[in-house]
């Protein structure tokens, strides 16, 4: 087995790094489903969040902060109660950090629109099918201040719908909406003025899906980290919260995606800007590769990453997954039911796995020790025991 940094074997870097590269390209994913199939119940896509935050927060409350934050304290030597406070500091310190990245994304992607447009996509005389909002990664809107004059949007299918356009003398014309109401004119004017109105739409809904992978491939990078430091303490942490991230992942695939698509017409843009967004989910990788690799990864620092972890995955599931599960679902057809059954499948796949492995014996110790830490046993450790004396 190859050597790799700070006692951690290049076999298990190269999984950890699979691990995450799996989870990221899950937007793909959304986005080939987008382009491929287009969906038009909004119910999928309030399950498939709500699913996700049931498996993240059952992974955050119960594995990554009860077990795994609050025991690598304990195993660096603290006693119960200064691992559990320690724990705990390190857990709701990872809400700041969620939240400052959060608004990193959405002050970029709102002045973005601003720079853009040189006004609010979102404002009081939208159309009820609110063509121009942005829908981007659980947020409907992108100008906060006025999101409340604008209907939920789906995400997968993103309606062109007519926009007032600007006439030349300064009235409104409704494209497809009833044209001028002055002089009877509408009739005239309409054919040259839908297709000013559906250009100008086609530039927004583009840009829009760019902005809308700039704020993904923003806060998509703690995920990476989430998922690599899991994977570098338990083969078992790692997967089951690629696999949550994966699937939280889908829906934001299928945002961009469908901005891109629907505003161009063109496949390939709509999954390349997607995949770009994607890779943000391996730069986080490498950032806990750094970590790995900058020195003996302790119990206490294990710790401590393992409590920032489990706050930043509670923070994107109660800011994100659920908020935008309830917008695609406001009647609560499927949320609720959803997020239970996440919890109650990952909290299923979690009692097997512990019930698969093999219980740690003396007879098993120097072939856990090789399996986990790359380390071969001496043959000394590697002999069976040696039979009690016959009388």
């Amino acid at each position: 087995m190859g050597a790799g940094c700070a006692g951690v074997s290049s076999l298990d870097l190269g999984v950890a790094f699979a691990c995450v590269i799996g989870a990221g390209m899950a937007a793909i994913a959304g986005a080939l489903f987008i382009v491929l199939v287009p969906v038009k119940n909004d119910l999928f896509l309030a399950a498939s969040l709500a699913f996700a935050a049931g498996v993240m927060l059952y992974i955050s409350f119960v594995d990554i902060y009860a077990g795994k934050a609050i025991g690598h304290f304990e195993d660096a030597g603290y006693t119960s109660a200064e691992a559990f406070t320690y724990a705990t500091i390190c857990f709701f310190a990872g809400f700041p950090i969620s939240w400052v990245l959060d608004k990193i994304s959405h002050r970029a992607v709102y002045h973005g629109s601003m720079l853009a447009s040189g006004s609010s996509f979102c404002t009081p005389s939208a159309s009820a099918s609110c063509s121009s909002c942005c829908c981007t990664g659980g947020e409907a809107h992108i100008d906060e201040k006025s999101a409340a004059a604008c209907p939920p949007c789906s995400h997968v299918m993103v309606h062109v719908a007519p926009q007032p356009v600007a006439s030349g003398d300064g009235e409104d014309v409704m494209a497809g909406g009833g044209g001028k109401q002055a002089g009877g004119r509408a009739g005239s004017s309409a054919g040259g003025e839908d297709a000013v109105s559906q250009e100008e739409r086609t530039k927004k809904l583009v840009h829009l899906g760019l902005l809308a992978a700039m704020a993904m491939a923003l806060h998509n990078m703690p995920e990476g980290l989430v998922t690599f430091v899991g994977y570098m303490d338990s083969i078992t942490s790692g997967i089951t919260t690629a696999v949550a991230i994966a699937i939280h992942n889908i829906p934001e695939g299928m945002v961009i995606a469908s901005a891109v698509y629907f505003g161009t017409g063109q496949r390939l843009k709509a999954v390349m800007w997607t995949a770009l967004a994607a890779l943000s989910e391996p730069l986080g990788g490498l950032i806990g590769l750094a970590v790995v690799c900058g020195g003996s990864m302790t119990d206490t620092v294990f710790g401590i990453l393992f409590g920032l972890v489990g706050g930043i995955m509670v923070y994107i599931s109660l800011k994100e997954l659920l908020p935008g599960a309830r917008r695609f679902d406001p009647k609560d057809k499927v949320t609720t039911a959803l997020m239970a059954a996440g919890g109650v499948i990952m909290a299923c796949s979690l009692v097997a796995i512990a019930f698969s492995q093999p219980q740690e014996g003396p007879e098993l110790e120097p072939f856990m020790s090789e399996v986990a830490g790359g380390v071969t046993a001496t043959e000394e450790e590697a002999m069976p025991l040696a039979p009690p004396p016959l009388p």
